[in-house]
């Protein structure tokens, strides 16, 4: 199966690298997922998982997408002949994508709100700030307040700056809707500070976060396989991550 399997993983990444980056490369990748052989595919995914470069990151990024986005409606029987034939295989870090269970910490909504001034303003107003403003001080504060709308318009603030981003990911306690929409922006998931930060915060939800892993190098990833403050799914991928890529590491030698 390695043959096929890593055949059809350079042949995606193939198509996807030509097509242009969101709905439409998500898009394709969500046909592959549909209409590939489960077992074949979950070789391709595995192999995918297991490489660190840039290319490897942006097709496991568009089958995420695919993964996450409600528009794209997988279908059901599809997937479940994926993570069967995945789990057949003991691909951890494939039937790691197909699953959602809750984060490792629930989100509770605070009892007041610690910032006055923002607790004034109604929900449309925060957005169109979020949107356009460019006071540092204000979209920080915006972020900090974490609604995902708000940060949704906030993402696509082009004065937005990488650290702010990597603040909001990081945020503890944070909802994990405010997360996604984190690991959902086109602009920054791929950043690899971003996606460190949210593969960290135990109120990401393990479907969010599995799909980050690949991003990450063997150092992050060890990191996240001792860290008991993450969901268990994320910790057991993280290890197999590492194992493979030193397994590969040796056996290039």
């Amino acid at each position: 199966m390695r043959g096929p399997a890593e055949s059809l993983a350079r042949a995606l990444a193939k198509q996807l690298l030509a097509l242009e980056e969101g709905p439409v490369r998500a898009g394709a990748a969500a046909r592959a997922l549909a209409v590939e052989a489960p077992e074949v595919l979950a070789g391709a995914l595995s192999a995918l998982a297991r490489r660190a470069d840039a290319e490897a990151r942006v097709v496991l990024a568009a089958v995420g997408q695919a993964l996450l986005d409600p528009c794209l409606a997988l279908p059901y029987d599809a997937l479940a002949e994926l993570y069967s034939a995945a789990a057949a295989q003991g691909l951890t870090e494939v039937t790691a994508l197909l699953v959602a269970p809750p984060p490792r910490r629930l989100y509770q909504e605070p009892r007041d709100k610690a910032d006055a001034r923002l607790a004034q303003l109604t929900l449309g107003h925060k957005k169109a700030l979020a949107r356009a403003r460019r006071d540092p001080d204000l979209l920080a504060r915006l972020a900090a307040e974490g609604t995902p709308t708000v940060v949704r318009e906030l993402l696509q603030n082009p004065q937005l700056t990488e650290e702010l981003v990597v603040r909001i990911a990081a945020r503890r306690p944070c909802r994990p809707e405010t997360l996604r929409c984190v690991a959902e922006s086109r602009r920054w998931r791929t950043r690899p500070a971003v996606a460190r930060a949210l593969a960290r915060n135990p109120y990401a939800e393990p479907a969010v976060a599995t799909k980050l892993l690949p991003f990450l190098g063997s150092a992050d990833l060890g990191e996240l396989a001792v860290d008991n403050a993450l969901h268990g799914l994320v910790r057991a991928l993280a290890a197999r991550l590492v194992r493979q890529r030193e397994d590969e590491a040796w056996g290039g030698k």
